[in-house]
C-alpha cells in the first residue's frame, strides 16, 4: 500500500465486492469509513462499525461526514442503479451540479459516475483505484488449463464484437460458443445472462459443455470505478448452463474470493485465460 494512502472511504454499491473490501481496508487503514448505499447490503452491515447508511442523492451529508473524519481518499465499489434524477432531493452540493448529471445521464451509466467522480474532486477528494489500494488480494495471479484453438477464437471474435459496442457505453461481457454469439450482456449483468445460455443451447440443439464468457472493461472506462468483476458465483452459473472457458483482463479484473475461485476452476473443469 502506499505509504501516503493514510486514509480511506469506501462508497460501496450492491454485490459482495463491497463487503469483502471492507474487511480487508479496515486491517489496513487507522482511518477508515464504509459509506453504504446500497439497499440490499444494509441488513448485512447492521453489525459491522464506522458503517454509514446515506441515499445515492445524499451528496451533502456524504461530504460533510468525510470532512468530519478527515478523509481526502475514497474508493466507489459495488453496481449501483441509476438514479431516476426527477426524483431526488436536491441539497446543496447537488444543486451544483444537477445539471452536469442530467446531460451524463443522457449519454450512458459510464458518463454519470464519471461525473460523480469529478463532483468528489471539485469538492477535494481523491477517486482512488480498487486495483491500486489492493493489488494483491484481488486480482488474479494465472491462468487454469490451456484453451483450444477453438476457444481461441470464440474469444477474439466476443474481445471484437465488446469493443465495437463499447462506445455504447454497456456490455462488459459477452458468450460465443463454436462461432455462435449466444449471448450479450445488458442491463440485467452477468450472472443473469449467463442464465440464459442454457435454454439458448437447448433451443439450437448445442446443449454441449462449450463456450467462453469474455468480459474486459469497456473502451474509455474510467478505470477508478466499475471494473469487471468476478467470484465463484460467476462459475457456478457457469457450470450450470454448461460453459467451460472464462477469458479476461488480467490486470483489471477483480475477483471476489480468490482462493475458492481457483478452486471452483479446478471443480467445473473451466479454464481461465487471459486477454492481452
Amino acid at each position: 500500500m502506499n505509504k501516503k494512502l493514510y486514509n480511506l472511504a469506501i462508497i460501496g454499491g450492491d454485490n459482495d465486492l463491497p463487503m469483502h473490501a471492507y474487511n480487508t481496508a479496515k486491517k489496513k487503514f487507522k482511518n477508515f469509513v464504509y459509506i453504504n448505499i446500497s439497499r440490499q447490503n444494509k441488513q448485512l452491515l447492521k453489525k459491522y462499525k464506522n458503517v454509514y447508511h446515506f441515499k445515492i442523492h445524499e451528496l451533502e451529508r456524504c461530504i460533510d461526514l468525510l470532512n468530519k473524519n478527515n478523509i481526502s481518499n475514497i474508493c466507489f465499489l459495488g453496481s449501483i442503479n441509476r438514479p431516476d434524477l426527477s426524483l431526488l432531493k436536491i441539497d446543496n452540493v447537488l444543486k451544483k451540479y444537477i445539471n452536469d448529471l442530467v446531460a451524463s445521464s443522457k449519454v450512458g451509466d459510464g458518463n454519470i459516475l464519471n461525473v460523480i467522480i469529478n463532483i468528489f474532486a471539485k469538492e477535494g477528494f481523491i477517486s482512488k483505484s480498487f486495483i491500486d489500494i489492493f493489488p494483491n488480494e484481488y486480482l488474479l495471479d494465472s491462468e487454469f488449463n490451456k484453451i483450444t484453438n477453438k476457444n481461441k477464437s470464440d474469444i477474439e471474435k466476443g474481445v471484437s464484437i465488446l469493443n465495437s459496442i463499447s462506445k455504447y457505453d454497456n456490455a462488459q461481457s459477452c458468450v460465443v460458443s463454436d462461432g455462435y454469439v449466444l449471448a450479450i450482456e445488458a442491463v440485467e449483468g452477468t450472472d443473469k445472462m449467463i442464465s440464459r445460455i442454457g435454454p439458448i443451447k437447448k433451443k439450437i440443439s448445442r446443449d454441449l459443455v462449450e463456450g467462453c464468457l469474455i468480459k474486459i472493461p469497456k473502451k474509455k472506462q474510467n478505470l477508478n470505478i466499475d471494473l469487471p468483476t468476478v467470484g465463484v458465483k460467476t462459475l457456478d452459473m457457469m457450470h450450470k448452463n454448461k460453459l467451460n472457458v472464462i477469458a479476461l483482463r488480467k490486470d483489471f479484473t477483480i475477483v471476489v474470493g480468490k482462493k475458492n475461485f481457483y478452486r471452483s476452476l479446478k471443480k467445473y473443469n473451466i479454464s481461465l485465460s487471459f486477454i492481452n
